[in-house]
């Protein structure tokens, strides 16, 4: 995994942190509107998934990783992303590594049409979606602290 040291200020890409976050936060608000009635559901994951995946890689950019970085040692592995971003000093939220866990068995394969709400679990959707809205307004004032919007 990434270093743990810090980086220098200047070695920091403050605009792509940014902007994984402000993205993220956008696939996330488009989940809240989602129908989770039907297929739409699956739809509504995926939003999920992404957003899980720029709030991670927002932390890890603002903690001084490229995107080049991300791309060839993160790509769409959720739990590869989270492991990084906690190496990095990530304080995840309650809840969010049974998440990504459900998330990664079809995130970075793009499996999503097989999904199925874990057994039990029916309200699956609406806590990820709560815990990672909460993941983000944790990660926000480190991608501000770091420069990013």
């Amino acid at each position: 995994m990434g270093g743990r040291g810090l980086v220098a200020a200047g070695d920091i890409d403050r605009e792509l942190a940014a902007v994984f976050l402000a993205n993220g936060e956008g696939f996330l608000r488009g989940s809240d509107a989602a129908d989770r009635g039907d297929a739409r559901e699956i739809c509504y994951v995926i939003v999920i998934a992404i957003a899980t995946e720029l709030v991670l890689k927002a932390f890890l950019v603002a903690r001084g990783w490229s995107d080049d970085r991300c791309r060839r040692h993160v790509r769409h592995d959720l739990e590869k992303a989270l492991a990084f971003a906690k190496a990095a000093g990530l304080k995840a939220v309650a809840g969010l590594d049974g998440i990504v866990t459900v998330l990664n068995a079809y995130y970075p394969t793009h499996a999503f049409d097989s999904f199925v709400v874990p057994a039990g679990d029916a309200a699956f959707p609406a806590r990820a979606r709560a815990i990672v809205g909460d993941q983000f307004e944790r990660v926000r004032p480190q991608v501000e602290a770091s420069g990013g919007r």
